[in-house]
């Protein structure tokens, strides 16, 4: 970077403009009067226009003046008439290679016209190199002491030469009291002391300075251009506000989980977990009760809210595994920084501040049992070669350590995307895709197992009035009828939310249309059952000729994007409240908007 910029450095930035010149009919005791009284080293003979013709050097002048030179000879006789310039606009370190190759101390200055604008010698390109050296060095310094990561720098010694501001916050030292001191007198076992002595290079170690406060450190040796170690540098990131983010949700989901398998082992025995009634869903029950008692690796694939994870569940349970761990991971709510020491751990001693005896991953974690990976499809490229690894090899390294661990885990994996589409994309890579989908499970939308509403229904009721210590036990069949005619975007997760919602508002001990419009979701129920009925009569009536006018997926694409525009519409455009109203995740609302078509302003607008 440094010799980048010098190459950016003029002539211009560097020459004097300080510059003595003579008429080249001057005589030279005249000459020799003005550089004594001016100090010149030199002076430019030009003629009367002030085209440059030679250059006279105080030494050569008084060599000539001592080998009996005539006084009143013109000084163009004795001076250099082949003068050798440079332009204004040259790259100093262009001027200074001619100076070195024609060995002479100075160079006449010339701008695009050709008249003389200053005098380059080898003093002015000394101090111009200095000064732009000296205008880097600051530049550099306060980048580095302004950057958002710690900085610490030592020399092969150990000794510390940097340690910036957030170095000082992160690890309450100031730089005063730390720089020029040795590293092991305040760290005895810091990442920089192992780079010096070891040359490796480290990305992305985890490290927890101090309770509760989580960095990302990495370390690498300082080596010039020529291959000499000069020392080692560090940055730490400090990363404890995602780690505390990713703390929180692992224990709210945890939370969920465990309140509703509570619920469910009281309710229902282990193998309907997974409830349906429904032939073709029924179908792929029996093929995940069958298939979980080998060793398979599973696919499951759903749209958002199918009950993904149930399957799961029910893989798990009916194994010979289900004694044993059952891990879930959330594969898009995993920083990529942090990817590797959560799922396969670290060692302890590998950074300064880790956990006494280092912290096991989540496929260690899972040893002998089943580990659950939600959201396959969302998993970034670089992380999934890390996971292909673990699944080809069967075994695995923690950050920091050099003794491979056995992975005795069974694998099942979910997505609501298409990972066929996202590999013919490159989004997805083939190999983990093909590792992955050993056996597939579909699990249909509930538009398209109706028959599942009632049980579901009633089932979400028995453990949402438990939950809430509510004595609601009867569903009326006329809600069950408006929830029959509802196409359910966000399927049985938008079920059991809406429930949710009617049970927390509704009064008395049954669940009635009444209810419903308390709750605030009747309109949007009604609207589309009124808006099914008339659509059913205007297709009998146009059907005559006995030809169907859409297919079933136009038609359930079409009721779609009119239910999600009257919510966006009764919710005046906020989507947050429309994704509440619908029962959907808000990601999954956005990704139905640009996939149906729908503008920003179009609910408004309708």
């Amino acid at each position: 970077m440094a010799n980048m910029c010098m190459t950016n450095l003029r002539v211009a930035e560097a020459m004097t403009r300080n510059f003595g010149t003579v008429y080249q009919d001057t005589p030279v005791h005249i000459v020799a009067d003005l550089m004594l009284q001016n100090h010149w080293g030199e002076a430019l003979i030009i003629d009367r226009d002030g085209t440059l013709q030679g250059i006279i050097t105080q030494e050569h002048l008084v060599r000539s003046i001592a080998g009996g030179v005539p006084q009143d000879m013109p000084i163009k006789e004795i001076g250099y008439g082949d003068v050798i310039t440079t332009r204004d606009e040259e790259e100093l370190v262009d001027a200074r290679d001619v100076m070195r190759q024609y060995r002479i101390g100075r160079l006449p200055v010339l701008d695009n016209s050709g008249a003389i604008i200053g005098m380059l010698t080898a003093r002015d390109v000394c101090n111009g190199f200095s000064s732009k050296l000296e205008m880097l060095g600051e530049h550099m310094y306060a980048v580095m002491e302004n950057i958002a990561e710690a900085i610490q720098v030592i020399t092969c010694e150990g000794i510390v030469c940097f340690w910036n501001q957030e170095a000082e916050r992160l690890f309450g030292i100031k730089a005063e009291e730390i720089a020029g001191q040795k590293m092991a007198d305040f760290f005895p076992d810091d990442l920089l002391l192992k780079v010096i002595h070891t040359l490796d290079t480290y990305h992305n170690v985890p490290c927890e300075l101090k309770e509760g406060q989580y960095v990302m450190r990495s370390a690498v040796p300082v080596i010039l251009p020529g291959g000499e170690i000069v020392g080692a540098v560090c940055t730490t990131q400090d990363v404890t506000h995602y780690r505390t983010l990713m703390d929180r949700l692992d224990k709210a989901n945890s939370r969920v989980r465990n309140l509703e398998r509570i619920i469910g082992l009281k309710e229902e025995e282990k193998d309907k977990s997974f409830y349906t009634v429904n032939p073709k869903t029924r179908r792929v029950l029996l093929q995940a009760q069958k298939v979980a008692c080998t060793d398979a690796t599973v696919l499951i694939q759903g749209e958002s809210g199918t009950g993904k994870e149930l399957m799961a569940r029910v893989l798990y349970e009916n194994s010979k595994r289900n004694r044993q761990p059952f891990i879930e991971v959330n594969c898009s709510a995993i920083p990529e920084t942090l990817f590797e020491s959560e799922m396969f751990g670290y060692e302890s001693g590998t950074f300064t501040g880790a956990q006494k005896n280092g912290k096991k991953g989540k496929f260690e974690l899972a040893q002998g049992g089943t580990i659950f990976l939600d959201e396959i499809g969302e998993l970034p490229l670089e992380m999934q070669a890390k996971l292909l690894r673990v699944l080809q090899e069967r075994r695995f390294y923690r950050v920091g350590g050099t003794t491979p661990i056995t992975c005795d885990v069974r694998v099942v994996a979910a997505t609501n995307q298409n990972l066929s589409q996202l590999v013919e994309e490159g989004k997805f890579r083939s190999d983990l895709y093909y590792r992955l989908n050993v056996v597939i499970l579909e699990i249909p939308p509930l538009r398209q197992r109706k028959d599942d509403i009632p049980g579901l229904a009633r089932r979400f009721l028995k453990q949402l009035a438990f939950e809430y210590e509510r004595t609601i036990d009867t569903l009326e069949d006329e809600v069950i009828d408006i929830f029959a005619n509802y196409s359910w975007p966000g399927n049985v997760r938008q079920l059991h939310n809406l429930l949710e919602s009617v049970v927390i508002l509704a009064e008395g001990s049954q669940i009635c249309q009444k209810s419903l419009e308390e709750a605030g979701v009747l309109e949007l129920l009604l609207d589309e059952t009124a808006n099914n009925n008339s659509r059913v009569s205007a297709e009998a009536a146009d059907n005559d000729s006995a030809v169907f006018p859409a297919s079933l997926d136009d038609m359930v694409v079409k009721h779609e994007r009119e239910v999600i525009i009257r919510a966006l519409e009764k919710c005046r455009n906020n989507k947050a409240e429309a994704a509440k109203m619908l029962g959907i995740p808000r990601s999954t609302l956005y990704y139905k908007l640009k996939s149906l078509g729908i503008s920003a302003k179009q609910g408004l607008n309708n």
